[in-house]
């Protein structure tokens, strides 16, 4: 299975968050684009000219830490200063750092630290916007919308693409008493050896990792009204609002049963 699959689909199994990729590329609330998959291709934003969509943001304030390794593949194990170094790694006795280990091909370690969840705050509104740029001819029915992104203030983000792949991760500032994160920027880490990983995202500041995305979507058999959707029995997506027209289509987040995807064996 290609990298960028394996990392979208395995992050959204586990956040149900859609995952950027490339992992380090920004993106922005009111970004428009494509799925591919489960990949985010950007073509635009609705403060574009064509579009002149303005939106106000619900800021996040309050700050959380991340964190998903491939089950049964990663194995991380911190050293400070002064302790015996991890078996297979080349830290020495006198570094701090880490020891990622991963024994399959395409698995992922990804840790964020401090994200704040930010959203589109009137997204009834939007969707009213969006539907009427729809009836006039301006607007494509396979155009998302990212309405919620998560913004973090620094993540590690790690992809092996072979088996028995292994990276040292030395800090280069004094830590004194302070504890080992792995996504901690302050911690100066670099990488001291690597082998077997196609991803090396180092406590990367600013990334936008995780978003959800919105689209005009359609539906047989209804009354056009103003409503949340119900929650379906075989998904556990939460509930959401929806605004929709006469044409039986509305304005909705768009979850896995939205489009069709390759479905490679892994």
């Amino acid at each position: 299975m290609k990298t960028s699959k394996k990392y979208t689909r395995e992050l959204f199994r586990q956040f149900k968050y859609f995952a950027a990729w490339l992992p380090g590329t920004p993106l922005s609330l009111g970004d428009i684009g494509i799925m591919k998959g489960k990949q985010f291709i950007r073509i635009g934003n609705l403060k574009d000219e064509k579009y002149q969509l303005d939106f106000e943001i619900k800021k996040d304030t309050t700050p959380s830490d991340i964190k998903y390794s491939s089950e049964g593949s990663v194995s991380v194990t911190s050293k400070i200063s002064g302790t015996v170094p991890p078996t297979n790694s080349t830290l020495t006795e006198l570094d701090a750092g880490f020891n990622v280990a991963f024994s399959k091909k395409n698995a992922i370690h990804f840790k964020a630290k401090n994200t704040y969840n930010h959203t589109i705050k009137d997204q009834i509104k939007l969707g009213g916007q969006i539907l009427n740029l729809y009836k006039l001819g301006k607007w494509d029915k396979d155009y998302v919308i990212i309405t919620e992104l998560v913004e973090a203030e620094s993540s590690t983000i790690l992809i092996s693409c072979e088996k028995n792949s292994n990276i040292d991760l030395t800090a280069n500032a004094d830590i004194g008493s302070r504890s080992l994160d792995i996504a901690d920027a302050e911690l100066g880490l670099g990488v001291k050896f690597s082998r077997g990983i196609a991803t090396e995202l180092i406590c990367e500041k600013g990334l936008t990792p995780l978003f959800r995305v919105s689209k005009i979507k359609s539906r047989l058999f209804s009354t056009p009204d103003f409503e949340v959707m119900k929650v379906r029995g075989y998904d556990m997506m939460e509930s959401q609002y929806a605004v929709l027209d006469n044409d039986f289509n509305y304005f909705g987040e768009v979850d896995e049963f939205d489009f069709e995807e390759d479905y490679e064996l892994a």
